[in-house]
């Protein structure tokens, strides 16, 4: 009984002291970011009063529009913390006295600019994450003459959107030309409607837009190369007195599995490389897609890519690999892979033959149907039938010298269809959708 009651007074014991220790430590996490926040607050206090001491015409930042002698970024150590601070100022179009070209004050100004927003955001690390302190203020000029650009300006206006068209808030616009006067390198974010809005932006040509997000793919303008001569879409230019439009598109990021098999085994097929493909591109004439690369080799034939965009990817093999894509599952090629989704591809091999095709057999609303009869025929010595497999395909291989051919497609519960001048020639996939 003695060991009992020793036992259960020192869990009693125990409890109430981790009680006390979370508490202190609790206690502790809340002055030392009262600590850190009060430090936050004077670092966006003592930039801001800065700012209000200066001339209008020189509020700006190094790399900004409006320029100046401001950083966009600095980091600052104090009371053993560091802090972040960034200085976002542009200007402002105050729909008082009529937006963009409908603008009547100043008279003066080339473009409407009324006002300049000046945003400091002071950020630190916790022991709970990442925590911001943020001061906003709206600097206006004494008269109309200092608004003006100090050289002749247009606007940018930036839309960015994700894949369902829908308008993506807090993504990251970075401008950069480093070819005009004052030379623009800024750093700026989109609005709850999706849009970043830069006006004053110095005339001329190349200017590079990236927009990126944690977790999303990233979409930018691209300048010209050797590789790629047309890129699309190009850097942009401002003209004088007029807006810049452009909308980019991203979304959450998405990972594609494709594992290689055998089809007569079903047994993995290492090392086989094979062409991944997406449908965007950055370039035309010559076409540059944006993402095009060569996997698989010396994998265990399993290969996994995280991070990949939103986009229809087609897979294809080279004839010099010895194989040819007998099936894919679980649809065929290509395949649409959607924002924030995980997506597994098997690829069925079969020897490598001259003239070979691959018939997918699916419903005119696109469902795959396993289990059909597909007769392939050509006059005088070709007349095969084949069973569309668990993924609706059939795959003819060691076709003689290829030509056109005639595809009778039928199933339970199906309408028979037949195709005619079905042209094979090399290594040809052939869709079949029927009712």
């Amino acid at each position: 009984m003695t060991l009992i009651d020793t036992m259960v007074g020192s869990a009693l014991l125990l409890i109430v002291f981790v009680g006390v220790a979370g508490v202190f430590q609790l206690s502790v996490d809340v002055v030392t970011n009262n600590k850190s926040r009060a430090g936050a607050i004077a670092l966006a206090a003592e930039r801001m009063e800065y700012v209000r001491s200066l001339s209008y015409s020189s509020i700006g930042t190094s790399g900004g529009i409006p320029s100046g002698a401001l950083a966009q970024s600095e980091t600052i150590t104090l009371n053993n913390t560091d802090y972040t601070r960034r200085t976002t100022i542009l200007y402002g179009d105050d729909p008082y006295d009529g937006l963009a070209g409908a603008d009547t004050y100043p008279s003066e100004s080339p473009t409407p600019l009324d006002y300049k927003s000046v945003r400091v955001d002071v950020s630190w690390t916790s022991r709970i994450g990442e925590r911001h302190i943020t001061l906003v203020t709206r600097i206006e000029p004494r008269n109309g003459t200092e608004v003006s650009c100090t050289a002749p300006c247009g606007a940018i206006s930036v839309y960015v959107v994700n894949a369902a068209s829908q308008p993506v808030q807090n993504a990251r616009v970075d401008i950069i030309n480093s070819t005009v006067n004052p030379t623009v390198s800024l750093t700026t974010y989109t609005n709850t409607d999706g849009v970043a809005s830069l006006l004053g932006a110095p005339v001329g040509s190349g200017y590079s837009i990236v927009i990126t997000k944690t977790g999303y793919s990233s979409d930018q303008t691209w300048g010209s190369s050797g590789q790629n001569p047309s890129p699309s879409p190009p850097h942009v230019s401002v003209a004088n007195n007029q807006t810049t439009s452009m909308t980019f598109a991203i979304d959450y990021l998405a990972s594609k599995t494709v594992v290689t098999r055998s089809q007569a085994t079903g047994g993995g097929l290492a090392a086989v490389p094979f062409t991944l493909r997406g449908n965007k591109y950055i370039g035309s004439n010559p076409t540059v897609y944006k993402f095009e690369e060569v996997l698989g080799n010396g994998g265990t034939g399993t290969t996994t890519l995280a991070n990949m965009e939103w986009d229809t990817y087609a897979i294809s093999i080279d004839p010099s690999t010895g194989y040819d894509i007998a099936s894919s599952c679980d649809a065929p090629q290509p395949q649409y892979l959607a924002p924030a989704s995980s997506q597994t591809t098997v690829l069925y091999l079969a020897a490598h033959t001259s003239d070979s095709l691959l018939v997918d057999v699916r419903t005119n609303t696109g469902v795959l149907v396993p289990g059909a009869t597909v007769r392939l025929e050509k006059n005088p010595s070709i007349d095969t039938t084949l069973t569309s497999d668990l993924c609706g395909q059939a795959f003819f291989s060691s076709l003689s010298n290829g030509g056109n051919y005639s595809l009778t497609i039928s199933a339970a519960g199906y309408t028979q269809k037949t195709f005619t001048n079905v042209n094979v020639n090399g290594t040809s996939v052939f869709s079949a959708p029927f009712d």
